[in-house]
Formats: structure tokens, sequence, C-alpha cells
């Protein structure tokens, strides 16, 4: 049996698949996103005839009970914006999450190595009216020291576009 699990581990190191770091379920969404980390991720709606590029860094911190995430963009047209999270534990497997332009709670459920967040958006239109986005995301691991994050944008339960970021630790 030991010869076993050697032979896995080696074969894992061998092919970059090796994290040893626990799974989200046991570590928690402050692992995941714990310290600094960059990324790259493109915004796409075919509806609206929208790809927009952006390079995004990431800070993940402790404080107090809340674990708090700041993100900075920097779009390809050189547009910047700032978004930060703040996520309070809630259960073994699930946390709520605030964010200044997220109506309501997000609701986050972590499951192995899979973190899931759903929450809802108001995107001003150019009309000065608003639409309300829902977003799902799918956070899962990606190599070693990287994250993937895919989310599908619905309006009125109708997909409407997509983020995928890609995020590795500094």
């Amino acid at each position: 049996m030991k010869a076993l699990r050697t032979l896995v581990a080696t074969l894992m190191l061998v092919f970059g698949q090796a994290e040893f770091a626990p799974a989200f379920a046991d570590a928690g969404l402050d692992d995941a996103f714990r310290g600094e980390a960059i990324g790259r991720g493109r915004f796409r709606s075919s509806l609206i005839g929208l790809d927009r590029g952006f390079i995004v860094r990431t800070l993940g911190r402790k404080s107090g009970d809340v674990f708090v995430l700041d993100q900075l963009f920097r779009f390809d047209d050189g547009s910047m914006d700032r978004r930060t999270w703040n996520f309070r534990k809630v259960g073994p497997k699930s946390y709520v999450g605030t964010r200044r332009d997220v109506v309501g709670l997000a609701k986050v459920n972590v499951d192995n190595d899979v973190i899931r967040m759903s929450y809802d958006i108001d995107m001003r239109k150019k009309n000065g009216g608003k639409l309300r986005l829902h977003f799902e995301d799918t956070v899962s691991r990606l190599g070693r020291g990287g994250l993937l994050n895919r989310a599908v944008i619905y309006t009125f339960g109708i997909p409407v576009g997509s983020v995928e970021t890609q995020l590795v630790r500094q």
C-alpha cells in the first residue's frame, strides 16, 4: 500500500498535478484566496458583442472574523476598477459575501476542490436605468498555486455572458 501511495505521489509530481494543500472544503475560502495573486481574464457576451480582457491583482487577508479579498482590475483599454469582497463564514462549508455593487448577499458554498458563488449585481445602462445580472461562479484549483474562476452571467434566467479568470499566487 505504501508503495502504491509513493508511486501515485511521484506520478503527480512528474505530471505537475501535485497540490498537497488541503481541499477547499478542509481549508476553506481563506486558504484559496489568502495572500497575493495575479491573473488574466476575459469578459465575453456575444449578445452585446463584448470581448474585454483584463489583468487582475488580488490580495486576500483575514480581518477579525471577516475574510477580505481586494481585487484591482486593469482592462485592455487602460481603464481600472477596484472591487472589495468581505466574506463571513456562516457554516462548515458556507459563507456569505458582500461587495459594494452586489445586491444583497452573495452565497458561497465550498465542496472539496470547488467553490461556488451565486450573486446579483445591478448594471447601469446607458439610458440611466439598471439591468440586474446574476452571476454563478465556479472556482477550482489549477495546477500548483493556481485558481480558475469561471462565471456564467444571466439576466431574466437567460445566459448572456461569461467571465473566465486564471489566478496564480505570487
